[in-house]
């Protein structure tokens, strides 16, 4: 039997938040070191205050040099590549080949319904790739004379045929990325330029992959439910329900009962229980792994978090792009930030604190707050509207 504050600090451990950030130089193998810790750090295009991907690191490590992880991702054989995880996601390159026996996106590969024209494409874009590494969908297209998307009625998906082609050759990592462009579109490169490897696919190891899979996500995150470690990677619940109680029962992994989380929790063997985490005031992007399992926050920390993004702005409670604020080893509160480049201003245009926790956190917020804007370059910090 395990506590709900002993189950907490597990998990912020297992993710990286639990160190105070102060002094650390921050070298480009901690930088990997903290990635592969946490597996994934997931993209989207979203840049109201800085890209998704950029943000987990700054609160797992303080300010940091962009530019670098920008270098380690566009650099082949790299330990960190983009693939598909919880969502499109930088991962540990070795992550790659299991995690392609076990997604299941097939809306986004599109290869088994290709025309004769869109299958010849395919080949034509390998072709290309393996002469100009490091290319966009746009710079194929242009390169190949292939005609823009017929219709523009979608706002986010008027793809052209060299972008399905593309999408579905990154589904089945037939081709990898060397990052991303200034205009946030992937890089595309063959697979094995990538990872300067040949990538193999088990097909009849499946299992075991997918014993890997489990075991990262659980690492990942310290102590989970079998929905957690399922959706970490976005994995079938049923095959993680039942690979971890026949884990459990066979002392691979240790099986737990938090009692505010009313389903059994596992942990990996050895596990320690952290004495204390450091009350390090950290703003958790909305795209955090920390937060990805909302259910999860609810349950292990009494917290309750919704990205409000699509919901109209009339019925938003908190903000648009707003970060939960972690303080030690609670959630204490929310903040609608927005980094105003025009005007050079980290703005916090709403803050939340939890009942209680105004008092004891607001100067540490104030604090962070100035952190980041200084890591994001800007001049100054403004809050409220």
């Amino acid at each position: 039997m395990l506590s709900q504050k002993q189950a907490r600090r597990i998990a912020l451990a297992a993710q990286g938040l639990s160190r105070s950030r102060a002094g650390q130089a921050v070298t480009a193998r901690k930088m990997i070191s903290a990635v592969q810790s946490i597996s994934q750090l997931q993209v989207d295009s979203v840049n109201v205050v800085r890209r998704a991907h950029y943000m987990p690191l700054f609160a797992r490590l303080g300010a940091y040099d962009i530019e670098a992880l920008d270098t380690i991702l566009a650099t082949p054989g790299s330990p960190l590549t983009e693939y598909w995880a919880h969502e499109a996601s930088v991962v540990s390159a070795e992550l790659v080949p299991d995690l392609l026996l076990w997604q299941r996106r097939t809306w986004i590969d599109k290869s088994d319904r290709f025309t004769d024209e869109q299958q010849e494409l395919s080949h034509r874009v390998i072709e290309y790739l393996a002469a100009n590494p490091g290319s966009s969908a746009r710079e194929i297209s242009s390169a190949l004379d292939v005609a823009p998307a017929a219709s523009k009625e979608h706002w986010g998906w008027n793809w052209n045929d060299t972008k399905y082609v593309t999408e579905s050759l990154f589904a089945r990592a037939k081709i990898l990325t060397l990052g991303r462009n200034s205009q946030f579109e992937r890089r595309y490169a063959l697979a094995h330029h990538v990872l300067k490897k040949p990538l193999e696919i088990d097909e009849l190891h499946r299992n075991a992959a997918l014993e890997r899979l489990v075991a990262r996500s659980l690492e990942a995150q310290g102590i989970a439910t079998a929905h957690c470690v399922a959706e970490y990677f976005r994995l079938p619940i049923r095959d993680v329900k039942a690979l971890l109680a026949q884990q459990a029962a066979a002392g691979v992994v240790e099986q737990v009962q938090v009692p505010e989380v009313n389903e059994p929790a596992y942990l990996p063997l050895g596990t320690k229980i952290p004495r204390k985490i450091e009350p390090d005031l950290r703003l958790i992007s909305p795209f955090d792994s920390m937060v990805f399992n909302r259910k999860r926050l609810e349950r292990f920390f009494n917290f309750e978090y919704r990205i409000e993004i699509y919901v109209p702005e009339p019925k938003r409670r908190y903000g648009y792009y707003v970060f939960p604020m972690l303080f030690g080893d609670e959630f204490v509160g929310r903040v609608d930030l927005k980094a105003d480049r025009s005007r050079s201003v980290l703005h916090a245009k709403s803050v939340h604190f939890e009942a209680g926790w105004e008092s004891q956190a607001q100067q540490p917020l104030l604090a962070e707050l100035e952190r980041m804007a200084q890591w994001l370059r800007l001049d100054s910090v403004r809050v409220g509207l």
